[in-house]
């Protein structure tokens, strides 16, 4: 029988998770961050010291480069290559020091493949200076609509993003939609709720990124549970989360971050609501992502796949979270076929029926290890751990004393969809139709891209506590209606 773990006890931060982030994310980031500026210096783009360990040059042969000044006084440092006139590619770089380098071995197969290429220095990272002001989505989006102003006046572009800079990504083709043709997100970081992205981070065993103090870091992350950056980045427990507050009191986050760009721009993303973006977002998207990524789980990039109006998944294997490095000559395939093949089918809504009889009523007795396809008119687990419901389709389930993974199913009965005691549930891209959702007793819900559709209260609680944890969801009941990304109950503000 599964041990179901206290649900406090489970999600308390892991410290320095996603300030290792940071440093794990990009080939370079072990490099110092630049100081900010002082206030009455103009701001200036400089070439970030070369090191020879990074294995790559301070500037690509291929790009001509300009220091940029926007209208906010921002500097930004930019690359570009092949002529203006012919389709523009924007290639936006994730965190690290490398900053747009991180495209080293793409920015030649564009420019074969006849595209003008543009890359940029985000504010505080390679030669670009730090921002005046706190990081914020909207800020860099807009920065990035100005650029493009400049450097691909009245046309629609290709926007390419990795990591962080695929979230960005995702973030400017939503506020900026009529400059997007294209849009293509890669190992994109965070999207998932902060907790929830988190655990999967600090899910991997054991670190080896060939950077020697950021791996005994995140090795070490398990003994570190009272440092700031839990503090800052995670909330400490139920009672405060302290990333929130520091978000609506830029003055204070400026005053604690001071110049350190990256944590600040991590701080930005863990926190980011990108339900509204993912649901709105009409260019056509392709989703290319490393299997054997553990900074930016390949959940994710299911989720975006399935939940944004007119997207596709693709999946390089072997890889981790950097494909365009790690595996260039597939990854530059895939991304040409995505910026010049057919586009994406619009989404379409779940068959109500799949193929193939009903398995009737089945109940799981202690086992472990079950997978479950197809459709059933109920399905039991009772003392099964590392259960597994995939394309499925269930009239009602029951979770006792189980475990279990659900991807990509459609669950639906008139009184209760799912019932729940004593059980772990993590659902992804998972429809929960009935009178009531979801009937919990003592039970922990992680679920991403979920629906939730009642007739009364999408949710009960019985008997002991549960946790619902909701990343980009959705939810309409007599308790609640609207985009779910949060906690439920709902820990205080």
């Amino acid at each position: 029988m599964p041990r179901v773990p206290k649900l406090l006890t489970r999600w308390i931060p892991h410290a320095a998770v996603l300030c290792a982030v940071v440093a794990l994310v990009a080939p370079a980031a072990a490099q110092p961050v630049a100081p900010a500026a002082p206030a009455s210096a103009s701001p200036v783009c400089m070439d970030p010291p070369a090191d020879p360990a990074v294995g790559q040059p301070v500037r690509l042969p291929a790009l001509r480069y300009d220091c940029l000044l926007l209208r906010d006084g921002q500097a930004l440092w930019v690359g570009r290559a092949g002529r203006p006139g012919l389709p523009t590619v924007l290639l936006v770089h994730g965190l690290g020091q490398n900053a747009h380098r991180d495209w080293a071995e793409t920015v030649d197969s564009l420019l074969a493949a006849s595209f003008h290429v543009v890359t940029v220095d985000l504010p505080g990272f390679g030669a670009s200076p730090p921002p005046a002001l706190a990081y914020a989505f909207h800020t860099l989006s807009d920065q990035l609509a100005e650029l493009l102003g400049h450097l691909a006046p009245g046309q629609r572009v290709h926007v390419v993003g990795h990591s962080l800079g695929g979230a960005l990504s995702l973030h400017f083709a939503h506020r900026h939609a009529a400059l997007v043709d294209r849009l293509v997100l890669v190992d994109a970081a965070g999207i998932l709720l902060k907790p929830v992205y988190a655990q999967a981070v600090a899910s991997v065993r054991r670190w080896q990124t060939g950077i020697e103090p950021v791996d005994r870091l995140v090795n070490l992350i398990g003994a570190r549970v009272n440092s700031w950056s839990s503090l800052l980045l995670l909330g400490r427990d139920d009672r405060f989360d302290f990333g929130p507050w520091l978000q609506r009191n830029p003055d204070v986050r400026r005053a604690l971050l001071g110049g350190r760009t990256q944590v600040d721009a991590a701080l930005s993303l863990v926190e980011h609501d990108f339900s509204a973006a993912i649901r709105e977002t009409r260019a056509p998207t392709t989703v290319l992502w490393g299997r054997e990524d553990g900074i930016a789980p390949l959940r994710t990039g299911q989720v975006l796949a399935a939940r944004l109006p007119q997207a596709r998944l693709e999946v390089i294997d072997g890889v981790g979270h950097t494909p365009m490095l790690e595996r260039a000559v597939t990854f530059n395939r895939l991304l040409l076929h995505a910026l010049q093949g057919p586009v994406p089918a619009l989404r379409a809504e779940p068959a109500q029926v799949l193929p193939g009889p009903s398995q009737g009523h089945v109940v799981c007795r202690n086992e472990d290890g079950a997978v479950f396809r197809g459709q059933f008119a109920s399905l039991t687990l009772q003392g099964c751990g590392n259960v597994r419901i995939e394309s499925a389709r269930i009239g009602q389930l029951v979770v006792e004393r189980s475990a279990v993974q659900i991807s990509d199913s459609r669950i639906g009965h008139a009184e209760v969809a799912l019932t729940a005691r004593d059980s772990e549930i993590q659902a992804t891209n998972v429809q929960l139709r009935g009178g009531v959702a979801i009937r919990s007793d003592n039970s922990f819900f992680d679920l991403a891209g979920c629906s939730l559709r009642a007739d009364a209260a999408a949710v009960e609680f019985t008997g002991a506590p549960s946790r619902l944890f909701l990343s980009v969801s959705d939810w309409q009941g007599s308790d609640f209606s609207g985009d779910a990304h949060f906690i439920w109950p709902r820990p205080p503000r």
